[in-house]
């Protein structure tokens, strides 16, 4: 489950991206500081991304302070009051773009970007920033096109691979929804996640507020009550898709869950309708 997007901030000061509009860069480079500096204060009319490979860098955003260590990327929104409250060293080197991201006439779907990025060091996000680079210095034809196409997709995979990056109670109870028809077992868990069962089983209960195996057992009861609604199934068949050898026992497990037999519930369920 590694990631290279090992810490994520998205607030109000969060840069937004539209789906119909693309980003237009009007700046790239890279530096490396000469001597020891503080960021200049200023407010700027484009938003700024800076990503540092080498020392770190200190910038304060609207009253807020972030540290860019090496690997480590920012975006500064435009409009908001940026500048150095403590010193960059000489030796610090990173590359920055600055960009507009025009407003819709329209109403739009817009994804808020995430403000900081860890953990980019050597990654296929950081070869898409020195190629978005060196295609900016080129002089390649409708090279503008390809720099804003390439920004908006650097931006858009960033944030995916975000969304993907589910906490680990969030990929168990995925992985659980999977497994309606067997019972429930530490073994394959562990097995699935390569990780101590002690370990997921403390986390999951602080994060789902219930053990793994309550999880399980609603997931199980909550697919009856599917197959008791929707199907002619029999009451013994459903238990039996659902990994349970004893149809006594699977009805008992329903009651607790659900209060009422799994043949009375279906009966109130057609009586509903």
């Amino acid at each position: 489950m590694e990631n290279y997007i090992d810490y994520m901030e998205n607030n109000m000061n969060s840069v937004l991206l539209y789906s119909s509009c693309l980003p237009k860069v009007s700046a790239c480079d890279t530096l490396t500081c000469q001597e020891n500096f503080r960021h200049v204060d200023r407010t700027t009319e484009f938003n700024v991304l800076i990503y540092v490979t080498d020392g770190a860098m200190y910038v304060t955003e609207d009253g807020i302070d972030y540290e860019i260590s090496a690997g480590e990327m920012l975006l500064l929104r435009s409009g908001l009051r940026h500048f150095g409250k403590h010193e960059t060293l000489r030796g610090t080197s990173w590359l920055y773009v600055h960009f507009h991201i025009p407003l819709p006439d329209c109403q739009d779907d817009a994804l808020a970007l995430p403000k900081k990025l860890c953990g980019l060091k050597g990654s296929v996000h950081e070869d898409k920033l020195f190629q978005l680079n060196d295609l900016f210095h080129s002089s390649e034809p409708l090279k503008e096109f390809r720099v804003n196409l390439m920004l908006c997709e650097l931006f858009v995979n960033l944030c995916s691979e975000t969304a993907r990056r589910e906490r680990a109670s969030d990929q168990i109870c995925a992985y659980l929804n999977t497994q309606t028809d067997k019972n429930f077992s530490k073994r394959l868990v562990e097995k699935n996640f390569f990780l101590s069962y002690s370990h997921m089983a403390a986390e999951f209960r602080k994060e789902q507020g219930m053990s793994m195996g309550e999880y399980h057992n609603s997931v199980r009861m909550k697919e009856a009550c599917r197959l008791l609604r929707s199907t002619l199934t029999s009451v013994g068949e459903i238990a039996e898709q659902l990994g349970f050898s004893d149809v006594l026992y699977f009805s008992k497990k329903f009651h607790a869950f659900v209060g009422i037999s799994p043949t009375e519930y279906r009966k109130q369920s057609h009586r509903e309708y």
